[in-house]
């Protein structure tokens, strides 16, 4: 069967696909293009590591590259969600206060487009934190911090990261780093 290029423009621009005898489309609908060596598809572990070691490179570049434009982190000591223009403050905040700030992957679940991190975090805060909240700003102390922590990652297909819950005890860590809850 032959279809007319009007026809079939016209059957693209409506959604909708002419199909042949047996009803089956005549040409796929258009998709959007992928660059070469993009992934796509169901999240690996390979996802969840790369997590950790953007976290780990403490580069703002390299850990924004995760990140699709419309991501939401939620995290504990925010007040709101983070948003992509938060992001770099966020972790350049973080980054300073704790050097040597590393993030180590205990154990990982995938399923789909969605992964969870179990890690053990650690740090040392030798430079001032800026909270989130209050927007106080503190020296650093030269305590260490050593606790578990989970995210919850939800990945778009491409592999962009869209959505971060971050779990960690605030309790634990302020014992550890001498910080008294008011």
């Amino acid at each position: 069967m032959r279809i007319s290029p009007l026809a079939l423009a016209l059957s693209l621009s409506l959604g909708v696909l002419a199909t042949g005898a047996e009803g089956r489309p005549l040409m796929s609908a258009p998709t959007a293009p992928v660059s070469p060596g993009t992934p796509s598809g169901p999240i690996t572990h390979a996802d969840i590591q790369a997590w950790a070691d953007a976290w780990n490179s403490h580069n703002i570049d390299t850990v924004a590259a995760l990140f699709s434009d419309d991501v939401v982190i939620h995290q504990p000591s925010n007040p709101k969600p983070l948003d992509m223009a938060g992001v770099r403050g966020f972790f350049s905040m973080i980054f300073k206060a704790y050097p040597d700030f590393h993030v180590e992957v205990t154990d990982a679940v995938v399923d789909g487009l969605k992964g969870v991190s179990v890690e053990r975090v650690t740090g040392t805060w030798s430079g001032p934190f800026t909270d989130p909240a209050t927007r106080i700003t503190t020296p650093g102390n030269g305590r260490t911090f050593d606790h578990p922590g989970v995210m919850v990652i939800t990945y778009r297909p491409d592999h962009k990261i869209k959505q971060v819950d971050i779990y960690w005890d605030r309790l634990v860590v302020n014992e550890q780093l001498g910080i008294v809850s008011k």
